[in-house]
């Protein structure tokens, strides 16, 4: 992170700070000179935090309803969230509340991360802003377990923009992991006593022995650090979330939207992380992400997620269960897919044209009706279909960004040109940016790597052109020749 030469100069500025320089001041030079070197040291120590699977929302003057329904339905199918803010350092006055990160953790490997500009919302007396409010009343429930990174008082901050009051705050259950991170880590991790005589080479990572004082509180970065063994980039800590993060909000050149991206993903792995933390401290579990009953199964599909993928590994599923029926219903819940048939034989018939428009449809539906014996058949039956696909895409070719005009025969025939032997074809729309994505499930995992160079020139607008040139040129030879020879028939 710091070249040579900056290192240095920083270890330098640390050991001759002016004595001039006295109390607050002082203190202040040696914490940010002790920040950068560590900051350094993580980086150099650790490979880059890495993400799990989310799909990121912004809330602001310029979200439309349907994204705030949709939002708040899925905030009623969890139980589990992650919340973090950011403010904006003002010298010699309070922070300035920029921010709000709500996670919706909707399975293990899945979630919606929401940001709340709160200095970019719609007037208070508009449908839009109404429909904010009812998402946080709807969060803010006895029934959720909320994880910060310290206390909910954070949030006192951004009571003026009016979105939720102190009664709302007091209503769901707030859990410090921060604080519970420190327990855990002091239970695990005594002092431990290195004699002459022990054969013990393990160093002892107490917090006393990694530098940490007993009695503050651990940073999110040490956590991390320490814990997951990864490097998690604070570096933009004190930078201007209050600009407006999303791409949407006003028009903004290339440079404008590359920082604002490096922003939203600095507040996006505050989030990320934590659950992270959380499902390696075993906080949560697979029985708390199964909640309700077993009525109520709502599905979550989603086509733009980060990174896409139309399969299984990457589409939201939550099931809801309540602990006295989980036994019952074990052998019961299946995921469900929509695009699947019931009696699909054909392996290569794994998606159509119209798949897109059907998976628009399912997204905004949510069964909740008692399930009858034929109905928990059909899901066992979806299942197994979903369970084909899997095997069908475990290697797999991804294209992104595709000519739309390709239809899946299209696709298929090209491939049999190039003589790539595919066991599965599927595309998908994305409903943010409108790309279409092609996957290809790739059956002989040796010839993987020469499928890809193969196909990398494949399925743009450019070979579109040509694909339907040549075709309307072969079908025109074949019109004369069929003419030729009708003509020597009757001659």
């Amino acid at each position: 992170m710091l070249s040579t030469t900056e290192y240095n100069k920083i270890k330098w500025q640390l050991d001759h700070i002016l004595a001039t320089i006295t109390g607050p001041p002082r203190q202040h030079l040696r914490t940010t000179f002790k920040k950068k070197l560590h900051e350094h040291k993580l980086a150099t120590t650790y490979p880059p935090f890495q993400q799990s699977n989310y799909e990121q929302f912004f809330i602001s003057f310029r979200t439309n309803d349907s994204t705030l329904h949709h939002l708040i339905e899925q905030v009623k199918s969890s139980t589990i969230f992650t919340l973090d803010t950011e403010s904006i350092i003002i010298p010699h006055k309070p922070n300035k509340p920029a921010l709000i990160q709500i996670q919706i953790i909707l399975s293990h490997s899945f979630s919606y991360v929401i940001f709340i500009e709160v200095c970019h919302l719609p007037p208070t007396n508009e449908p839009t802003f109404q429909l904010i409010q009812t998402f946080f009343q709807t969060l803010f429930n006895i029934n959720n377990n909320i994880f910060i990174w310290g206390d909910k008082n954070e949030l006192d901050g951004f009571l003026s923009f009016n979105l939720f009051t102190y009664d709302d705050i007091n209503t769901f259950n707030d859990r410090n992991l921060q604080s519970e991170f420190k327990n855990y880590w002091n239970r695990k991790h005594p002092h431990q006593l290195k004699s002459s005589s022990s054969t013990n080479d393990s160093e002892c990572i107490c917090e006393s022995c990694l530098g940490l004082q007993s009695n503050n509180t651990w940073s999110l970065q040490n956590a991390v650090a320490y814990e997951l063994h990864q490097w998690l980039d604070k570096r933009k800590t004190k930078s201007s979330f209050d600009i407006g993060l999303d791409p949407h909000l006003y028009h903004f050149n290339s440079s404008e939207l590359e920082y604002r991206q490096s922003l939203t993903q600095y507040a996006t792995y505050d989030c990320l992380s934590m659950q992270q933390l959380l499902l390696k401290l075993n906080l949560i579990t697979s029985q708390e992400l199964i909640v309700d009953s077993l009525n109520e199964i709502d599905i979550i599909i989603s086509n733009d997620l980060t990174p896409p993928s139309p399969h299984t590994s990457n589409i939201p599923i939550t099931i809801n269960i309540s602990p006295q029926q989980s036994n019952q219903a074990a052998s019961a819940i299946a995921v469900l897919i929509q695009t699947a048939n019931d009696n699909m034989n054909d392996l290569e018939a794994v998606s159509s044209d119209d798949d897109e428009h059907q998976q628009r449809e399912i997204l905004n539906e949510q069964q909740r009706n008692p399930l009858t014996i034929q109905e928990r058949k059909k899901i066992h039956n979806r299942s197994n279909t979903l369970k084909q696909r899997q095997r069908s895409y475990k290697h797999e070719i991804v294209q992104r960004d595709i000519d739309k005009r390709f239809t899946i025969t299209d696709i298929k025939n090209i491939l049999r040109q190039h003589s790539i032997k595919f066991c599965a074809i599927n595309t998908s729309v994305s409903p943010t940016t409108n790309k279409k994505s092609l996957y290809i499930g790739i059956k002989n995992k040796n010839l993987l790597s020469n499928y890809k160079e193969q196909t990398k020139q494949l399925f743009t607008t450019t070979h579109y052109k040509q694909y339907k040139h040549v075709f309307r040129s072969s079908n025109y030879k074949d019109d004369r020749r069929n003419g030729y020879q009708r003509r020597n028939q009757t001659s």
